[in-house]
């Protein structure tokens, strides 16, 4: 029996109202920055496939250590040195930005979809690679009280795919990993990591338009009817 669900929080169900490198670009131009959109996604596509993991460590201040990651991955997609003062205004504007629920979009159906799922029972997790400004945005979305648990790579100290992180939200709403669902939008860091953790996976994702919103909140819940053994992606 599936007693607890986790969710993936970007692409999942927090989706972007622009393509990233737009955003930058306009960050960018607004602070002197070349601002080629095409030559800032090419950048920051290779600066996030580099990057390296977004779990600080043991001993190290969780707040700096998100900042400097994504100073780093502003800096490279920008072509910019990390010390320019120009850079870091921007990138100041940008952290500030992707902390505001205005950077996000979520389909308003999303937390109708949480409380059937409430309603049946069912505890819920986020297990998401983002850094401590979900906490805030979770709120200011109005899901602050929606979820059981939040589980980031600054608090379980690894990253998906790696077990840990998965281990850690199923301790959080204490189920074994056995009788968790995770739900994803990405094939490796959510499917096949989930699953090397003991749970259930599934790719999926809740996207903006309202009649597809529709079907994906219907296929979950189909999924849980259907018992452990249905093992998809979709």
């Amino acid at each position: 029996m599936i007693a607890g669900l986790s969710f993936d929080a970007v692409g999942t169900f927090l989706h972007f109202p622009e393509p990233v490198a737009v955003t930058y670009a306009r960050h960018a131009r607004a602070h002197g920055l070349p601002d080629d959109v095409d030559a800032i996604d090419r950048r920051l596509r290779a600066a996030f496939r580099e990057a390296p993991t977004m779990a600080p460590p043991a001993d190290a201040d969780a707040e700096a250590f998100a900042r400097d990651w994504w100073l780093a991955i502003v800096a490279r997609a920008l072509d910019a040195p990390a010390r320019d003062a120009r850079l870091q205004r921007c990138f100041d504007d940008l952290f500030a930005w992707y902390a505001s629920p205005s950077a996000w979009r979520m389909n308003p159906g999303f937390g109708e979809l949480l409380a059937r799922l409430k309603r049946r029972g069912l505890r819920l997790a986020v297990v998401s690679n983002y850094d401590a400004r979900l906490h805030g945005l979770l709120s200011s979305l109005g899901l602050a009280d929606a979820f059981d648990a939040v589980v980031l790579p600054h608090e379980a100290g690894v990253q998906k795919p790696r077990p840990g992180i998965f281990l850690r939200a199923a301790a959080r709403l204490n189920l074994p990993p056995s009788a968790m669902l995770h739900v994803g939008d990405d094939e490796r860091e959510d499917v096949e990591g989930a699953r090397g953790a003991g749970m259930h996976a599934m790719r999926w994702s809740y996207p903006l338009d309202e009649a597809a919103a529709r079907r994906a909140g219907e296929q979950l819940l189909e999924r849980l009817s259907d018992g452990p053994g249905r093992e998809g992606a979709s």
